[in-house]
C-alpha cells in the first residue's frame, strides 16, 4: 500500500466516475475533495453512452436491460474501474461517483476498514462505505474494532472498495450480456448467487451528494429541496432504529 500526502497508509489506486463533458460542477468537487484529503486519483473518462458501441452492449449488456443511457454509462464506467484493477494488478480500488461526500471520519476509518477487508484473503468482495442507502449494522453486531460485516443486500454504488477478485468476479460475470440492471442491483445479484461477498462498512465514511441537495441526480432527478429533507429525516430515523436493533 502507498502513503498519501497525509501520511495515511491509503490504498493503490482511486478510480472516480465522471463524464467528458458537463457536469463540472462535481469535476470541480471531486478535485477539491481528493485534495482535501490527501488522495491521488484517476478519473474514468471512457464510456459515456455515445461510446459505447453496439457490439460493447452486446457483450455487457442484456439485450432487454431496458437501463436509461445515463445507468448503462454508469455501469459501464464501473466495469472500465474493475478492468483497471484486473489488468493493472493491482489489490483493488476505492471505486467513487462523482457526486460523493465524505464524512469527517473518512481520512480515520477509511484506511482501516480496507485492511480488515484485505485480511480476509482472496475471496471476491465488495465493501460498501457509504450510508445513502439508509442500511446500517444492527448494534447488537458491532464488534469493538470491527469495521466490516457482512451485508445481505447493495446500498448504492458510490463509494466502494473492491478486490481484484471481486473486480474479476464482476467483469466475469457482466460478459456475454449479463448485466440486465443498474449495476448497484446488479452487485446485489452477483451476492444472492454466492458470486461477490459484500460487506457493509460501520461506521460510515460516505454519502451521494445528489440525496443531500448538494447535486442533482443525473440517473434519477427530483425536487433538490424536498426530496433531500425527506432523506436526512429518514436518515435520522434509520440510524436510531438500527440503534435499538
Amino acid at each position: 500500500m502507498n502513503v498519501n500526502a497525509k501520511g495515511l497508509e491509503a490504498i493503490p489506486e482511486v478510480f472516480v466516475l465522471h463524464v467528458r463533458k458537463g457536469y463540472e460542477e462535481r469535476r470541480v468537487h471531486i478535485e477539491r475533495l481528493m485534495s482535501r484529503h490527501g488522495l491521488h486519483f484517476e478519473f474514468i473518462l471512457d464510456g459515456d453512452y455515445d461510446d459505447i458501441s453496439e457490439a460493447c452492449k452486446a457483450r455487457w449488456f442484456s439485450e432487454d436491460n431496458h437501463l436509461t443511457h445515463a445507468a448503462m454509462s454508469c455501469a459501464y464506467k464501473h466495469l472500465l474501474a474493475c478492468r483497471a484493477v484486473v489488468e493493472r494488478g493491482l489489490p483493488g480500488a476505492l471505486v467513487l461517483e462523482d457526486d460523493v461526500v465524505f464524512s469527517r471520519r473518512f481520512d480515520r476509518l477509511m484506511p482501516m476498514a480496507v485492511r480488515q477487508l484485505l485480511a480476509l484473503g482472496d475471496e471476491p468482495a465488495l465493501l460498501s462505505m457509504e450510508n445513502t442507502r439508509l442500511r446500517f449494522v444492527p448494534r447488537s453486531r458491532r464488534r469493538h474494532g470491527i469495521l466490516i460485516y457482512p451485508g445481505d443486500r447493495d446500498r448504492y454504488a458510490a463509494c466502494y472498495y473492491i478486490n481484484r477478485a471481486g473486480a474479476e468476479s464482476i467483469l466475469r460475470h457482466s460478459e456475454g450480456g449479463g448485466i440486465d440492471r443498474p449495476i448497484d442491483l446488479f452487485h446485489r445479484l452477483l451476492l444472492e448467487q454466492g458470486k461477490l461477498r459484500y460487506y457493509w462498512m460501520h461506521p460510515t465514511v460516505a454519502t451521494q451528494g445528489s440525496f443531500t441537495g448538494q447535486f442533482q441526480s443525473a440517473i434519477n432527478p427530483y425536487d433538490r429541496f424536498v426530496e433531500p429533507l425527506k432523506w436526512r429525516l429518514q436518515l435520522a430515523w434509520r440510524q436510531l432504529i438500527y440503534n435499538l436493533r
